[in-house]
């Protein structure tokens, strides 16, 4: 199964699963001016590109960005995750995102809310929004409160005869909550261009 959608522009997006030598081709500018002629330091930046393009192979990630800049004169801040992971859903998309809906605003609290929408290849959309909180001991404050919207999209099943069902999960993040409504199209658009198709195609992203 392949799924295809359209990668937002503007957000930077390193490359998924890279090998050392990958990562080494990549970062290695970077690491060289992060470590101002220290080689130790540049080794080691070099090694947590690679093990974070690792990482995020063996989360199913398909596409990871974050875009920074200023948006109203304002320093702003959002990451966008798209990942496919194995989720037996059973026979019907529909009741798979409706319990997927009800289990996550459930669990979430109160400040959770959400509902379930048609999406336009077919498939049904389970999308809750709310607030987390990142917790970093080390800094001040310690407490960084951001918006999340997550949208889970039952895969459809292939033909082969053995069965193996995913479900797609988009995470958007930021922690410019006053930006919210400025970064929405970019995951509407996104969750709106999702196709899938049983072979390759030319696509922005695919698993």
């Amino acid at each position: 199964m392949y799924v295809a959608f359209d990668v937002p522009e503007h957000f930077q997006h390193p490359p998924i699963g890279m090998s050392p030598e990958e990562s080494h081709a990549f970062a290695a500018e970077s690491a060289r001016a992060l470590a101002v002629g220290d080689p130790d330091i540049e080794r080691r930046v070099l090694r947590e590109v690679h093990g974070g393009s690792q990482a995020l192979a063996r989360a199913g990630a398909l596409f990871a960005g974050a875009v920074t800049g200023l948006m109203d004169g304002e320093l702003s801040l959002a990451t966008l995750m798209v990942t496919a992971t194995e989720f037996p859903y059973g026979n019907s998309a529909k009741v798979a995102a409706e319990g997927t809906l009800q289990s996550l605003v459930a669990s979430r609290g109160q400040t959770w809310s959400g509902d379930v929408y048609p999406l336009p290849c077919g498939q049904p959309a389970a999308v809750v929004t709310g607030p987390r909180v990142y917790r970093m001991p080390r800094l001040e404050p310690t407490d960084v409160p951001f918006a999340e919207i997550q949208a889970f999209v039952p895969v459809p099943d292939g033909p082969s005869p053995v069965r193996e069902q995913h479900m797609l999960t988009v995470t958007f993040a930021t922690p410019a909550v006053r930006h919210w409504e400025r970064y929405m199209p970019t995951v509407v658009r996104l969750l709106r261009g999702i196709t899938f198709a049983h072979r390759p195609a030319s696509a922005p992203a695919s698993s």
